[in-house]
């Protein structure tokens, strides 16, 4: 996809990076849309590289970490999270599995969501 900062800023309403700006994907989204993201995701997936297939499962699962750390509805937390596992099974996200799986670590050291993650591995 030629134009995915564009596409997804007009879809999403997230904001276009700054100039070398790190970690877009982390610090861009808005939890509160994360369904958004995910619903952009499986439309265009097909139309995506590797790279932005990186970086919008990675603002989707940003969404859900920040989700579960509000306390925000649990049963809408599962339902999105449903769909993001079918996400990173499908396109074999394995790398981003293994990071926010924090191997390795203890739990108590880690987001929210490695527990879920770590079930994927």
């Amino acid at each position: 996809m030629d134009n995915f900062y564009e596409k997804i800023n007009e879809e999403c309403g997230i904001r276009l990076p700054f100039s070398n700006e790190q970690d877009w994907e982390i610090c861009a989204g808005d939890y509160k849309n994360t369904a958004d993201y995910i619903d952009f995701y499986n439309r265009y997936s097909d139309d995506m590289d590797i790279w932005q297939k990186y970086l919008a499962v990675n603002l989707i699962i940003q969404g859900i970490e920040d989700l579960m750390e509000k306390n925000e509805d649990q049963n809408i937390t599962n339902e999105l999270w449903s769909e993001t596992e079918k996400i990173l099974i499908k396109d074999n996200h394995r790398h981003t599995i293994f990071s926010w799986s924090c191997v390795g670590q203890k739990l108590d050291d880690c987001w929210l969501i490695t527990p879920k993650m770590r079930e994927l591995l």
